[in-house]
């Protein structure tokens, strides 16, 4: 029989077995820590990578959020100044239906205006009361500033709205109206804002700090199919890289953020940005593999080949130069694929712009080289392309700062080196009224950063021109007599209060024609317009091109000059103008004659402007009746 020496301590044995087995599971945990932990830093630097691209991508939507939002403002104030200088509500009602012309250019649902009893009337011409567009209506008086909202029409289509309230209250037909609002539908707001991308695997979302969705991008993935509160996600979420805290946080801060969770099995991206606009952000929600799929991809088959490296250790040579040019095939692949998704968010903007924006440039600072594009009009300003700094020698020569001083000319204000002092981050921009040096244009130009360095230095900007001259022309319309071409009586109170404000003395000539109701009663109203037109033209050869001619009334005019005349001056401006209107005018064939009966005043000698109007219609009306008594006389004799 055999024995077995054993031991007599037996803990030696039981320490050895122990530390034999530890060591082999050690190396074996360590092998598999290490996978781990490399596969977690690339997991971790996928995430980091592909929320900046998304970022970037999100940024550019942004950015045409941003205009579409600023040019609906823009266009409600200018009609809201338009319907606050309007003399009387007889007058508004003249001016409101001229929106109606700009409906197909802007591609606006209705243009109206609406009180807080949900009461509208549209530019067309029809009105009612919706009780559809209630919600809006409350918001609109509990913020009392512009607002963009959404709601439902009575026949189910969703709207996108912005509001603002009236300067002025405006009574049409009985009805009081305090507010102004353009809305559109839901697929025209997106076909302009364009906020789909990676082939509708994503959701874009306006939303308020407290997490209200204002706004949905079409299209829309299942996920947040019926979503109106972001924060909402929270509960059927499970987060991997950040939480709902941290994204609320950003929007409640007003800063930029990423997380990642899963639902229903998919991994998804959650990016916030802010926006210009107080207590907005911007959110997007797009499905992972859409936008990390390749580099993925690419951590799957290097942590496959790190694990085959510790299994088969003898052909690790081999291994590692296969994987290094697995590895060098894949980057070159993902950076061709990142550059052409560069390539698409980039054209992508420049359509969505399109949609939006008169003209365009792209500038490259660096290389002093543009691409000049025109969208709307058939005279392009610059040729296609060229040299930046001539294209910018040329705007100097042609346009004017509205504002220009020698610290804000154009040529300054458009150079490389001020461009990159102001648009460090992107959504940084610059905005830049002009007006032609010789021409009857008004424009205005919003600066956009495109492209870094990698320093974070801006190299290539965009440049958006749009034409504002409707502006001019709306308002010189309000400001003009439309029979006549004068100037009317509103503008003739604005033009005595600014010469009052800025203490410029002037002489006030209140006129009035004599034997100008019988012209009308004997020869009828059309024959009365064009004498009327031929006096406005005779007024105008009275005076010099810094003074005023206005018509105040049917047949009444006056003249503001810009000069400090004695005495001995009134009196000759005041023959002159008696003899110039009192000439024969012969109008088809019929020769009419009529007098004028003319009283002056003068600023600051008479008063201040309200006494030199009393005063100059007080001596017109002493003007009138000697003439009237003369008339009776001759007709005695």
């Amino acid at each position: 029989m055999a024995y077995v020496t054993i031991p007599k301590d037996l803990s030696k044995v039981k320490n050895k077995v122990f530390l034999n087995l530890t060591k082999r599971q050690l190396v074996c945990m360590g092998f598999a820590a290490g996978i781990g932990v490399y596969s977690s830093y690339i997991g971790m630097k996928i995430y980091q990578e592909s929320s900046n691209n998304l970022f970037e991508s999100f940024s550019q939507i942004s950015k045409t959020f941003t205009l579409f939002v600023q040019r609906n403002w823009t266009v409600l104030g200018q009609w809201d100044g338009l319907l606050k200088n309007t003399g009387s509500d007889a007058d508004a009602e003249n001016i409101w239906p001229d929106v109606q012309g700009s409906k197909e250019s802007w591609r606006y649902s209705d243009f109206y205006l609406l009180n807080e009893d949900s009461q509208y009337l549209t530019a067309d011409g029809r009105k009612g009361s919706a009780g559809s567009i209630s919600g809006v209506i409350q918001e609109l008086y509990r913020e009392d500033g512009p607002i963009v909202s959404t709601y439902t029409a009575s026949y189910g289509v969703p709207k996108i709205v912005f509001a603002m309230p009236l300067s002025r209250n405006i009574t049409l037909d009985g009805v009081t109206y305090t507010g102004l609002a353009v809305s559109y539908d839901t697929d025209v707001v997106d076909d302009l804002v364009d906020g789909s991308m990676y082939s509708g695997q994503s959701d874009c979302y306006i939303v308020r700090t407290n997490g209200d969705i204002v706004l949905a991008l079409e299209p829309q993935t299942e996920l947040c199919k019926g979503l109106t509160n972001l924060y909402d996600i929270d509960t059927h979420a499970e987060w991997k890289y950040g939480t709902m805290d941290d994204i609320r946080d950003c929007i409640q801060l007003g800063k930029s953020g990423s997380a990642q969770f899963t639902c229903a099995r998919a991994r998804n991206y959650l990016i916030a940005i802010p926006t210009n606009f107080p207590d907005w952000s911007l959110v997007g929600i797009i499905h992972a593999d859409e936008v990390d799929g390749a580099m993925r991809s690419v951590q799957q088959s290097t942590s496959f080949a790190l694990g085959a490296l510790c299994i088969f250790a003898v052909i690790i040579v081999v291994l590692a130069l296969g994987m290094e040019s697995q590895l060098r095939l894949r980057r070159e692949e993902e950076a061709r694929l990142s550059l052409e998704r560069e390539k698409m968010q980039s054209d992508r903007l420049l359509q969505s712009m399109s949609r939006i924006v008169d003209r365009y440039t792209i500038v490259n600072l660096d290389t002093d080289r543009y691409r000049y594009r025109e969208l709307r009009l058939s005279k392009p300003l610059y040729p296609t392309s060229g040299q930046y700094s001539e294209m910018l020698k040329t705007i100097s020569e042609r346009y004017v700062a509205l504002t220009e001083t020698e610290n804000a000319k154009l040529s300054r204000l458009l150079t490389p080196e001020y461009l990159r002092s102001v648009l460090r981050k992107p959504n940084d921009n610059l905005k830049i009224e002009y007006c032609s040096r010789t021409e009857n244009a008004y424009l205005v130009l919003t600066i956009l950063p495109v492209a870094w360095h990698a320093d974070g230095t801006v190299y290539e900007v965009m440049q958006i021109v749009q034409d504002i001259g409707q502006k001019v022309e709306l308002e010189t319309m309000a400001n003009t007599d439309s029979l006549t071409g004068l100037f009317n009586e509103r503008y003739f109170s604005r033009v005595m209060n600014i010469c009052e404000e800025k203490k410029l003395p002037f002489v006030l000539y209140y006129l009035d024609l004599d034997r100008f109701k019988p012209v009308n009663d004997t020869y009828g109203h059309a024959i009365g317009d064009r004498l009327l037109q031929e006096i406005a033209a005779r007024l105008l050869r009275c005076i010099r091109s810094r003074d005023y001619a206005f018509r105040i009334g049917g047949d009444e005019f006056a003249l503001i000059v810009s000069a400090d005349m004695d005495e001995g001056q009134r009196a000759r401006m005041t023959e002159r103008i008696q003899t110039t209107l009192s000439a024969p005018v012969v109008i088809d064939g019929k020769e009419l004659s009529v007098g004028v009966s003319c009283g002056c005043a003068c600023y600051p000698e008479d008063g201040g402007a309200s006494q030199v109007r009393i005063a100059a219609d007080s001596r017109m009306y002493e003007t009138k009746q000697r003439h009237h008594e003369n008339d009776r006389t001759e007709e005695e004799a």
